[in-house]
């Protein structure tokens, strides 16, 4: 009897050894027992709760639920608060759910996005449309009713998990839950809250220089100066007009040659009596001729004679 007691103790030594600390190991124990139930009590908000199931297996199952509002209790290891939406129903193997949870509060088993939950489904925090209830345990016995304004009951068990649990004294894991497995094959997955970021460490004359830096006073802002407007140095884009290539000596002497002489454009402007002047007697020269003896021949001019015609002299005279 003794020998026996011996070798059990050697065997557990060397198993616990093998997957970690004696904590660990007993923890992962508990943990399997607590997966083993199902118990819930829900309270509906605004009185949208009603209908009922029962389930002993995947195959034998019967009921219609519809449920808005909040859980409280354990669903296996998870223990917390859960926000729900759900509506569910059907006959045997036609029976489907679609939910919508997350969680309020609750346990390291009832957070999201941790190594344990993203290792391998585990239908405690469901989104989606499923057949069945979707918690991934086929062989799963329950049953719960919702009346309104009453709160809600849910309670059942996981006979898979009853294996688990049996064989988890001889380190044997079918559930893949152990946090022991769990860490060992996660290991290059870590998270922020196990490996936070390491900053690199700074030398000391830097830690001087920000404590310097910290200790200066802040600097009063100055009134704005005026800003010259600088030459802008983007390009003209406009085309530069280049100067007319030069001529040759033979063609400006051509175009010379061609060049037609300036006329005056001016022009002198003639005088025009005015109507109230008397007209200018016109004044014409005789000739005079000398006869032998010397006396002068010289003929009366016309506008004489003209004259004495149109104002003849007094006879007195």
């Amino acid at each position: 009897m003794r020998k026996r007691l011996w070798v059990i103790a050697v065997i557990f030594a060397m198993t616990v050894s093998a997957r970690g600390s004696v904590l660990t190991y007993f923890r992962d124990r508990g943990a399997d027992f607590l997966d083993i139930f199902l118990l819930r009590i829900s309270a509906a908000r605004n009185a949208k709760g009603f209908g009922f199931r029962a389930r002993a297996t995947g195959l034998a199952q019967i009921g219609a639920i519809y449920f808005e509002g909040e859980h409280f209790g354990l669903d296996r290891r998870a223990i917390g608060v859960w926000k729900e939406r759900r509506a569910e129903g059907g006959i045997s193997l036609a029976y489907f759910t679609s939910i919508e949870n997350e969680s309020v509060w609750g346990d390291y088993f009832l957070e999201p996005d941790t190594p344990w939950m993203n290792f391998q489904e585990r239908g405690i925090i469901r989104n989606n449309i499923f057949w069945g209830d979707g918690r991934g345990h086929p062989l799963s016995v329950n049953a719960e009713i919702q009346a309104g304004i009453l709160p809600g009951f849910e309670a059942g068990i996981y006979p898979t998990e009853i294996l688990d649990f049996a064989a988890g004294f001889f380190t044997l894991d079918p559930q893949n839950d152990d946090l022991a497995r769990v860490r060992k094959y996660t290991a290059h997955y870590p998270t922020e809250i196990e490996q936070p970021l390491q900053l690199e460490q700074l030398p000391e004359n830097e830690r001087e220089l920000l404590k310097e830096m910290e200790t200066l006073p802040e600097k009063q802002p100055t009134p704005a100066e005026k800003i010259e407007p600088q030459p802008s140095t983007q390009k003209d884009l406009t085309p530069e007009k280049k100067p007319p290539p030069e001529k040759n000596v033979k063609e400006k002497q051509s175009e010379k040659k061609t060049q037609k002489p300036k006329i005056p454009t001016e022009v002198k402007k003639k005088s025009v009596p005015s109507p109230n002047a008397h007209p200018a007697p016109l004044v014409t020269r005789s000739k005079s001729t000398k006869d032998k003896r010397g006396k002068s021949t010289e003929k009366p001019r016309k506008d004489e004679i003209s004259q004495k015609e149109k104002h003849p002299e007094p006879e007195g005279k």
